[in-house]
Order: structure tokens, then C-alpha cells, then sequence
């Protein structure tokens, strides 16, 4: 972090930052809408919270399809998406190339560690990409399972944010707007604001792009379209097969959100989906009885959405990335269900596969890791801080 940026970060990261208001001239928060200053979740780092607005235009597909109204007619559109001598993808991708042009809100949260010394020698920070039906608390649920926590006390920054159409984000259109290649757009816009310091005016010489799962597939994506994004990438709930998708989709049992009981998708229109039961994500994203079921209980509660738009565009960004020449690693649940069908080293390592397929030119300095006992979401199992203490030192080994 450049000298410039040590002055306020002195100020916001003392031992009374939870108290400090917003708007203090002492704090810089420059780029922030609505910037509130607080301690993460996990209560091991300082960080902003509020809104950035990005700039999209990005090509789309116009989406010959209208966003079902019941429930009904949700289960039957899955059913279709799914079936084995499906051509409903083809059929409602075929209204050929549309723009997707905007400026949006995007709730961010940027970390640095606490100790102001610490935090003044920071020069790597980690963007942090959320999964579906996820959003930016996945990377710090609680004391002991913050990944924020852990990275600020190695010495990172991290910036984790909800993706359009989910939490506290701007919410348009989720079949014409909401699409895969608008995440990516608006993922590389952030890129863009931390590289030329428009948060906050703190500088970083290096930017780590970290997803899991569908996060890990929008980081891949930008690794692809924009291999001099990132300098590494950590994906975690990922893998080169999906064939275990349509089981987990079918577990989720999708509703539109807004006839779910949650009070916050009451306005959210048709299109924007969630997860109807506690079992299903328990099925689809947890290994009993490896996980905090705190955790657990947690992401139950505070739920999100997933838009048709994306489900029905993912498939389209998915390519390998040959021109990023970076470090890359793999990071996988032993048990992960949705992408390597409960067993991620049968019948042969599915992390190694995933980074063969996907990264061919990827550096001597990649690695890969398996969360003993962990199913999907590695960040709420008890393997979870091992996971975490891999994801460092695989940056630790690369300089970075």
C-alpha cells in the first residue's frame, strides 16, 4: 500500500475504529456510497462497507423466454433445462447477441488488517467472489470460520461484495440483465476501481481473484475474456464436470423468491430464485456432521438468490483459459456433491482434471487441495480454517 493511503489508514484502523463515523474527514472512504466502518464479522479485521456504482456494457443474449409466475411453471422449467435430450437451452438461447449496458450498485466490504502497521505494508488484495444463493458473508461467518480474518492476518487485504441481482445489490432484470457474462462485467469493473485506487484511494500492486463455486466459474470467466486481471487465482467448489448439477438444482427445489417467507424478496419480481427448504441446502452445499451447524443455521437465514438468467447463460462463459500464465489453485471439499458427485478423488482427483482442463499455461507455482471430511461450502466445515491457513500459504509461496 502507497505511502498516500498510510495518513487515513492510520486514523481508521486505531483501536476505536468500530466507533468512527462514516463521515470523518479523518477516514478516507472516496468511492464509497453510504460508507460505513466496522469490524468484520469474525472481529480480526477493520473494514468499509458500502456501495460502488460500475459501469456494465457487456454482450448478453436476448433470452427468448419469459420469467415463469408459479411455482409450477418454475419446476417445469428446471425439469426441461435438465432433461437428458434437452434442447431448451438451445431454444431460449436463440434470439441471438443483446447489450447489456448500465451503471449499477454493488455492495462492497474492504478489509484491512487491524494493526495499522500491518495493515500500512499491505500490497496484495484479494477479490472474493460469493457462489449462488450465496452472498459476501460466505468469507466471513464467525469467529473461526473468516477467511477475511485469516487473509488480514497474513497481511492481505480483501475486497468480498454481493454480485448483481444479489443481497444488498442493485436487482435488475434476472432474465435480460442478470446474465453471466453481466457478472463478469461487473466483477472486471471492481478489478478496475482497486487497480486504479478508487476505493478508498488505497493502492495495491497485486489482485487475487478467489470464487467459490458458481464464483469460481465468474473468476475463470474472467481469467479467460481478461487473463491480466489477476496475478493469481484461488477457486474453491469447482471442478471440469457439471454432471452432478442437475442433482444439486433438483435438491434446491427452486422457488421464485418473492413467495418465499424472507421479507427481503417480497419486491424482488419473477425470475429471481431461491432455495426453498433448509434440507435441500443441506443436501446439496454440506457433509453431515463435518460442518458448524451455527454456520449453517446462518447461511439458512440469510439465503439468497440465484436468476434464471444466469442459470441459463453460465454455460457460455465456461472455456479454458490458455493466456493466463499465473499461479492457480484448486481448492475442493472431500465431499463435494455438486461437482465431483460426493467424492472429489474418485475416480481420480478431480482437482488435478480442473486444472489441467482449464488452466494449461498456468505457472510452475499452482497447487491443489482437498478439505478433508468438507462437502461443498469448505468455509462453514470444520475443516474450514485448514482450508483457509492453504489458500495463504499458497499465495505465501508465489510472493504474493
Amino acid at each position: 500500500m502507497n505511502a498516500s493511503a498510510y495518513l487515513p489508514l492510520a486514523f481508521l484502523l486505531n483501536q476505536f475504529s468500530g466507533l468512527i463515523s462514516a463521515t470523518s474527514t479523518a477516514v478516507s472512504t472516496n468511492g464509497f456510497s453510504k460508507p460505513v466502518i466496522r469490524p468484520s464479522t469474525g472481529g480480526g479485521s477493520t473494514c468499509i462497507y458500502g456501495d460502488v456504482t460500475v459501469s456494465i456494457n457487456a454482450t448478453g443474449t436476448k433470452l427468448l423466454y419469459e420469467a415463469p409466475q408459479d411455482q409450477m411453471a418454475v419446476t417445469e422449467s428446471l425439469v426441461e433445462m435438465f432433461q437428458v435430450d434437452s434442447t431448451f437451452g438451445a431454444n431460449v438461447t436463440a434470439g441471438g447477441p443483446s447489450v447489456i449496458s448500465g451503471n449499477y450498485s454493488i455492495y462492497v466490504k474492504l478489509c484491512l488488517p487491524s494493526d495499522p502497521e500491518k495493515a500500512a505494508e499491505v500490497k496484495t488484495v484479494q477479490l472474493l467472489t460469493h457462489g449462488a444463493t450465496l452472498d459476501h458473508t460466505y468469507w466471513d461467518i464467525a469467529p473461526g470460520y473468516s477467511y477475511v480474518d485469516v487473509a488480514s492476518e497474513a497481511g492481505y487485504a480483501t475486497l468480498s461484495y454481493d454480485q448483481l441481482g444479489v443481497g444488498k445489490s442493485a436487482h435488475p432484470d434476472p432474465i435480460q440483465i442478470v446474465q453471466a457474462t453481466s457478472q463478469v462485467a461487473a466483477t472486471h469493473e471492481l478489478v478496475g476501481l482497486l487497480r486504479n485506487a478508487k476505493m478508498g484511494g488505497y493502492h495495491f500492486d497485486k489482485i487475487v481473484g478467489v470464487g467459490h463455486s458458481a464464483g469460481s466459474t465468474l473468476t475463470q470467466g474472467i481469467t479467460t475474456k481478461y487473463p491480466r486481471d489477476f496475478d493469481a487465482v484461488i477457486l474453491s467448489g469447482t471442478s471440469a464436470s457439471a454432471a452432478s448439477v442437475p442433482l444439486s438444482v433438483a435438491a434446491f427445489n427452486f422457488i421464485n423468491a418473492n413467495t418465499d417467507p424472507a421479507p427481503q424478496f417480497k419486491r424482488l419480481p419473477a425470475g429471481f430464485l431461491t432455495q426453498q427448504s433448509a434440507a435441500g441446502i443441506q443436501f446439496a452445499f454440506y457433509r453431515y456432521p463435518n460442518y458448524d451447524e451455527n454456520a449453517f443455521r446462518q447461511q439458512v437465514a440469510n439465503k439468497q438468490t440465484n436468476t434464471l438468467g444466469v442459470l441459463l447463460t453460465m454455460g457460455g462463459i465456461v472455456a479454458p483459459s490458455a493466456e493466463f500464465k499465473g499461479p492457480v489453485d484448486i481448492v475442493n471439499g472431500q465431499h463435494d456433491l455438486v461437482f465431483c458427485s460426493g467424492d472429489c478423488l474418485y475416480p481420480m482427483d478431480q482437482n488435478a482434471v480442473t486444472l489441467s482442463v482449464f488452466y494449461p499455461a498456468a505457472s510452475n507455482g499452482s497447487q491443489t487441495y482437498i478439505a478433508a471430511g468438507a462437502g461443498h461450502c469448505i468455509a462453514a466445515h470444520k475443516s474450514g480454517p485448514d482450508s483457509f491457513k492453504h489458500m495463504v500459504q499458497f499465495l505465501q509461496a508465489n510472493s504474493l
